[in-house]
């Protein structure tokens, strides 16, 4: 029997719709693994170059990176990658444009806000730079740089209470990454929390004894909390282990510490050494004249003191010190240009001593005229 034209019509378009599918089915494929194939080409050539510029091998990096962003992937972090790149060079508006693609392709990408957040910085945009980096941290709260630059550009911007509490907080999460607690230790310095800093330091200090700085910034938190006692061996330490004259600074307070701690003489040993090393300098001669008044030694301070202005005249603690010694010896009236010339610097250390110190000369002055 022979089939009807019907039923052949039918098995030809049957045949014909099967083949289509056949067809879509195999484009599908087809085009699945070309999108496969330029994420694992993207990947390997972006490993390449990152690769390239981590040995600041720049040219190359880029070499290597431009051929995907001239192909139009769609791969974030080559953009960040060529962002990088493009900051690196100094063209601050292409890599503006760069990692604002990066983050439009992957939004949740922390390394894409954060290179954003960095090159917004280096544009002066503040506020859009925090942004970035406050999204990345939220994006990923482990990643030290994220918080670490947020805290930066809010202690910059006068947020130093703000930023303590995130880097206290990463703190929290990552108990054994030592740059943290000393980020901690930094930002709690700005807000005057001396003792809260050093025991960020101190625990920055156990976990990575060769982190760059950490025993001055130690140091230096225990001299400003008031414990002594801990600062001077540091100092002691620093002091010879520095060359001059960037040691300066260690003797200075170390000499400050004996003081305090009581040991006077060897405060005027150290300071006498100092004055041999650095005979132009006005720090040692200073440090002298407190031991000087602490011993009641005040023409001999007053030497001193007058030894060191003829090296710095302006120099605020020098006429500090020289009008409480010429009050305390009864010449009010020549303390007081002194006074009022230390006042007038902004580093003037105990400020509210010393307008009172003035007003009690000022007044001095007037019952004796």
């Amino acid at each position: 029997m022979r089939p009807s034209r019907a039923l052949l019509v039918a098995a030809i378009a049957g045949a014909l719709l099967l083949a289509g599918c056949d067809n879509l089915f195999m484009q599908k494929n087809r085009e699945q693994a070309r999108q496969r194939w330029d994420q694992s080409r993207s990947e390997m050539i972006t490993k390449l170059a990152e690769g390239c510029y981590q040995r600041g091998e720049y040219g190359r990096a880029y070499q290597h990176i431009e051929v995907l962003i001239n192909a139009g992937v769609t791969y974030a972090p080559a953009y960040v990658l060529a962002a990088r790149l493009a900051e690196q060079k100094g063209d601050l508006d292409r890599a503006h444009g760069l990692a604002q693609s990066a983050t439009a392709m992957d939004p949740k990408s922390p390394e894409a806000r954060y290179v954003l957040g960095t090159i917004e910085q280096m544009l002066g945009h503040a506020d859009l730079a925090l942004a970035e980096f406050s999204e990345a941290s939220r994006l990923n709260p482990n990643e030290a740089r994220y918080v670490l630059a947020e805290a930066e550009l809010l202690v910059s911007e006068g947020h130093a209470e703000e930023a303590a509490e995130h880097v206290a907080a990463t703190a929290k999460r990552a108990p054994g990454r030592a740059e943290v607690h000393a980020a901690l230790g930094d930002v709690l310095m700005v807000v005057g929390q001396y003792g809260e800093a050093a025991a960020s330091y101190r625990t920055a200090l156990r976990l990575d004894p060769d982190l760059p700085g950490i025993k001055e910034r130690l140091a230096t938190a225990n001299y400003r909390s008031g414990a002594y006692g801990e600062a001077e061996p540091l100092l002691a330490a620093l002091a010879d282990t520095e060359p001059e004259p960037a040691s300066g600074w260690a003797y200075q307070m170390r000499g400050d510490c004996l003081m305090a701690l009581g040991r006077l003489g060897e405060a005027r040993a150290l300071f006498e050494s100092r004055r041999q090393a650095a005979p132009a300098s006005a720090v040692p001669l200073v440090g002298l004249a407190k031991c000087d008044i602490l011993e009641d030694r005040l023409p001999s301070a007053r030497a001193h003191l007058e030894s060191a202005l003829a090296l710095q005249p302006k120099h605020p603690e020098v006429n500090a010190l020289m009008g409480y010694v010429l009050v305390a010896e009864g010449r009010p009236g020549e303390a007081l240009p002194h006074l009022r010339l230390a006042l007038k610097q902004p580093n003037c250390e105990g400020r509210a001593t010393l307008e009172r110190l003035l007003a009690h000369a000022e007044n001095l002055s007037r019952s004796r005229s």
